[in-house]
């Protein structure tokens, strides 16, 4: 795979990643959710998830 095709592949990723961020944000303020309340649990989510990557690249 050369650059170009990877340069595409993370842009595709990431426009995957907003796409189901937002279609969640949505669901989850359609539900009632407080903004405070979905703030906090988007942030501990981010946290825990990216957790690893930083302790293995230390």
């Amino acid at each position: 795979m050369d650059a170009s095709m990877k340069a595409s592949a993370v842009a595709i990723a990431i426009q995957l990643v907003y796409t189901g961020m937002f279609v969640v944000s949505k669901a989850a303020f359609d539900h009632g959710i407080n903004t405070y309340v979905f703030m906090f649990y988007r942030q501990a989510a981010g946290s825990i998830l990216l957790l690893p990557l930083a302790l293995l690249r230390r």
